[in-house]
């Protein structure tokens, strides 16, 4: 608040000292114009012409210097996050396919195969899993997406958006939903297998989520502290 108050103090300076100057300089085209028999005719239309073109000068800069330095500050700005933009895509992307290996349906080396295992229990029979096949069709579309980004901040915060939904709704609902049924029907149920396997695959899904999430706030920072990646997940709990 106080930085804008500075600001507009200093602008009121510089239209104050631009009012003073082009009163000053009217009274002294208009003290020329009323002595002008005192002046040889090309020097006075001289004096008067240029004085009228300082006087023109000053009042359009009174009027549009603010706006054109505003307009070259926003369009730096723009500039700047373009090319942060570009700058984080290509990290961006390296996470999008890691992500993709999660949710390849013919993997057995992920959380939902893991837990899907346990269908085959009675006690287990009637939890509700996400198939992975769903998010991979989404995730498909998703990558068709990411070859159209047209290198701007504005695109690239929409596809940080798309990407973070879709892990979102791989997280909450092919994980965490599924392993808090089975918590609490009964972790005691769970064969050690498939707990060993719970275990393995999902600590290299949180190595994983702790390593977007680093990506997020140093995108964040980038970005002035702007909320461009998400940067918190809940974790699926032990089995």
């Amino acid at each position: 608040m106080r930085k804008m108050t500075n600001e507009k103090s200093k602008n009121g300076i510089k239209l104050g000292q631009i009012v003073t100057i082009i009163s000053a300089l009217s009274v002294i085209t208009i003290s020329i114009i009323a002595t002008h028999a005192s002046f040889p005719p090309d020097i006075f239309h001289t004096l008067v012409v240029l004085l009228v073109t300082i006087i023109i000068i000053f009042i359009v800069y009174g009027f549009l210097a603010h706006p054109i330095s505003n307009f070259i500050k926003r369009k730096r700005k723009v500039r700047k996050h373009n090319a942060l933009a570009r700058k984080y895509f290509d990290e961006f992307k390296d996470f999008t396919n890691r992500f993709g290996e999660f949710v390849e349906s013919n993997r057995c080396d992920n959380i939902p195969y893991a837990l899907r295992d346990l269908s085959s229990s009675p006690e287990f029979r009637n939890i509700s899993f996400l198939s992975t096949q769903d998010i991979h069709n989404l995730f498909y579309n998703f990558e068709k997406r990411l070859k159209r980004f047209d290198g701007t901040k504005e695109d690239f915060s929409l596809l940080a958006n798309e990407f973070d939904t879709l892990m979102d709704m791989y997280n909450e609902f092919c994980i965490r939903k599924p392993v808090e049924e089975i918590r609490r029907i009964g972790q005691d149920k769970v064969n050690e297998r498939i707990k060993r396997d719970y275990r393995k695959h999902k600590g290299t899904y949180e190595r994983f989520v702790e390593d977007y999430i680093g990506f997020g706030k140093k995108v964040n920072r980038g970005f002035g502290r702007e909320r461009i990646v998400r940067t918190h997940f809940e974790t699926p709990g032990e089995l």
